[in-house]
């Protein structure tokens, strides 16, 4: 069926006068059109029978554009871009003009980066200093909002993957894999950073695009200099890459942030913007960088271990910056569609708007090492103490919030894991026994499935290498062949394959199959029908706690005993540590006598099943007032919350400890998933 015409809103008469940006080489030249109006349509059948004279040059060939509903759609050629407008020649001959913000996400990336492209043609790339002082600093400057349910906001539907794989060549013996950046479209093309760590001298970063379609490296292009791959914007065509250089005088890093242009189909990668990032006021770096691109405007930092910084390039300034509590800090994720930023701390997870840095939710579930979002990004996965929280963004009204699913996740990594959503039903999480990840099934609240890497060279983390799971297809590099030894000493480079990229399907077929009668073929220690008791201190919330401890009872099917080993515990933990600033402005520590956390535990025979905390979401800029005492600020602490208890689901089916791998083992090999059940389910024959 036809797709219907543009809406009369898009369109308006060509203007007189209008400047026309022409060509990509001859991008500096203003054209100006011939004086008088130009109908958008001829408005009686002679002027049809006259198509306008096309023009000789075109910013763009011939494609299909399509409004914010996908409902309109044209195919048009790009001519000219004017302001906040572009301006089409549709296949008769017919020219249209339509406000960008008319046009879909992925039409404006493409007339935005154009537009920019335009404008910087013969510009020469230099360093720009940026005003380094944030306007605000997420909490202290920006209250919480009120708690309204977030947009979904998931990835563009060109990022998709297909099953493949590709050979990388080696160029040089420090040649290394930096990191997997899947790009997506009808070509399922993955870009690899390929690192040099050539002692002393290391070559220039070398970026190699691979197809999983054809199976082939479509393009390589070389950065110029041994930088650092953060993140590549595949709507925007573009790259952003960090640098670090030692300071003689201060003995801190100084790192500068460079955005390039750079795609597939483009001859050479072009840099446009470099700047100084600064070292988060003197504190150490983060081990592994991390940055993001946003939009066209705003691009991600992570500037120092405890400190996130967002650029907008436009206004060459830090527009925010987030703060995070001090201790182990664990990788924060962007949503598909880079709205939403999730932060990770010890003390919660804060998700802000990426725009602005504005906090629109938070989780104070405390000693959190990693979140994923789902598919739609509108969920997110929280893993803490060994378990996984499933938070819905979309609901978060008191009155309408959501359950929350919590299971646990026993072989998950303890301070910085790694989290990949395998569809709507299924989650990935980084194992702390070696280079693996544990497929988990959400309905179920158990370990489906166990999937182990090895390692392209030492060193290997998952965090920016091997999970990474897009449109339900898992991308990993896998090690190459051996080096040829005869060019090595022929060249002094090595030959051969430096890695190998695989994209396969999953759950496998294998594995979706097992999963039918997962729950009977686990040994488990808890199950619909076992006697559990219950532990619950008295207090003032003591006979809503035993309510909601009746509720989770009702749901999993367990029968109340008494004199059960297993026993559900739940309440309010005694103390707790609240950061505050006295009369002076002088930072203190305030040891809390209020309780302001909830704790429940699953436990049998002294050793916790499954169990998690959350804690009273106290504000970070707490001052004492004038005239007031330590002791009126504890009292005044607010509760913890034991409408999150009551919302908890818990799994039915509760697992020993040691028993965190699964019914099987899937090997991620450079030929694709090698899959096997176990010969025994972690020792249980």
């Amino acid at each position: 069926m036809p797709s219907p015409p543009w809406p009369p809103s898009g369109t308006r008469p060509r203007a007189a006068g209008m400047l026309l940006l022409a060509g990509w080489l001859a991008a500096s030249l203003a054209i100006l059109l011939p004086t008088g109006a130009r109908a958008v349509r001829a408005a009686d059948e002679t002027a049809a029978d006259k198509p306008p004279a096309k023009r000789a040059t075109a910013l763009l060939p011939e494609r299909e554009w399509s409004d914010a509903t996908g409902m309109f759609r044209i195919r048009g050629t790009l001519l000219a871009i004017d302001g906040d407008s572009v301006l089409l020649r549709q296949p008769d001959g017919s020219e249209m003009t339509i406000e960008i913000g008319q046009l879909s996400r992925a039409d404006q990336h493409v007339a935005l980066r154009t537009k920019r492209r335009l404008a910087r043609a013969e510009t020469p790339l230099k360093l720009t200093a940026f005003d380094a002082t944030a306007r605000a600093v997420n909490r202290e400057a920006f209250p919480p909002l009120a708690a309204e349910g977030l947009a979904a906001d998931p990835p563009p539907g060109s990022f998709a993957l297909m099953p493949g794989r590709v050979e990388i060549p080696r160029a040089d013996q420090f040649d290394r894999v930096g990191r997997l950046i899947p790009v997506g479209g009808p070509a399922g093309v993955v870009l690899v950073a390929v690192e040099n760590v050539t002692p002393g001298r290391p070559l220039p970063t070398r970026l190699v695009w691979a197809s999983l379609k054809s199976g082939k490296v479509l393009r390589q292009h070389l950065l110029g200099a041994a930088e650092i791959v953060l993140d590549y914007h595949a709507d925007l065509e573009r790259l952003l890459t960090l640098s670090r250089e030692k300071s003689t005088a201060e003995g801190a890093a100084r790192q500068t942030l460079t955005l390039w242009d750079v795609a597939p189909g483009l001859e050479a990668a072009k840099p446009w913007l470099s700047w100084t990032a600064p070292c988060g006021d003197g504190e150490s770096l983060a081990r592994t960088p991390w940055g993001r691109v946003v939009d066209d405007r705003m691009v991600l930092h992570q500037s120092s271990l405890h400190e996130y910084t967002g650029w907008d390039i436009d206004a060459s300034r830090a527009a925010y910056r987030i703060k995070v509590a001090p201790g182990r800090v664990p990788v924060p994720i962007v949503s598909g569609g880079r709205r939403w930023l999730a932060v990770p701390d010890i003390d919660g997870v804060q998700v802000c708007d990426t725009a602005d840095g504005r906090i629109v939710a938070s989780f104070p579930v405390g000693n959190v090492c990693g979140v994923g979002f789902a598919p739609d990004g509108r969920r997110l996965a929280v893993v803490q103490n060994g378990n996984v929280q499933i938070r819905d963004l979309g609901e978060l009204q008191s009155e309408l919030q959501a359950p929350i699913p919590l299971f646990p996740a026993h072989g998950a990594a303890a301070h910085r894991t790694a989290v990949a959503w395998a569809g709507p039903d299924h989650l990935l999480v980084q194992s702390a026994r070696g280079l693996a990840a544990v497929l988990y099934s959400i309905a179920q609240g158990l370990p489906l499935w166990r999937y182990q890497w090895q390692p392209v060279q030492s060193g290997e983390n998952l965090d920016d290498m091997a999970l990474r799971i897009v449109a339900g297809h898992l991308l990993y590099a896998a090690p190459g062949a051996k080096p040829d030894v005869d060019a090595e000493e022929s060249s002094g480079k090595q030959g051969g394959k430096l890695a190998v990229v695989v994209a396969v399907a999953l759950p496998e077929p294998a594995v979706r199959k097992a999963e039918a009668t997962l729950a009977a073929s686990l040994p488990a220690l808890i199950t619909p029908g076992t006697a559990v008791s219950t532990k619950v201190p008295l207090g003032g919330d003591h006979d809503r706690i035993v309510a909601a401890l009746a509720t989770i009872f009702a749901r999993t099917g367990w029968v109340y005993d008494a004199a059960s080993p297993a026993v559900l515990e739940a309440g309010a933990v005694g103390e707790g540590i609240v950061r505050y600033k006295d009369a002076a402005g002088r930072e203190r520590q305030l040891k809390q006598v209020t309780p302001t956390t909830l704790s429940v535990r699953l436990v049998v025979h002294g050793i916790t099943l499954l169990g998690t905390q959350f804690s009273t979401d106290i504000p970070e800029n707490l001052r004492l007032a004038a005239g007031q005492t330590e002791q009126e600020m504890a009292a005044a602490m607010p509760p913890p919350d034991v409408g999150t208890l009551e919302r908890l689901l818990l799994p039915a089916t509760v697992l020993d400890t040691h028993a965190a791998d699964g019914l099987g083992v899937s090997e991620c090999t450079a030929d694709g998933l090698v899959t096997r059940p176990a010969p025994s389910i972690n020792g249980a024959q």
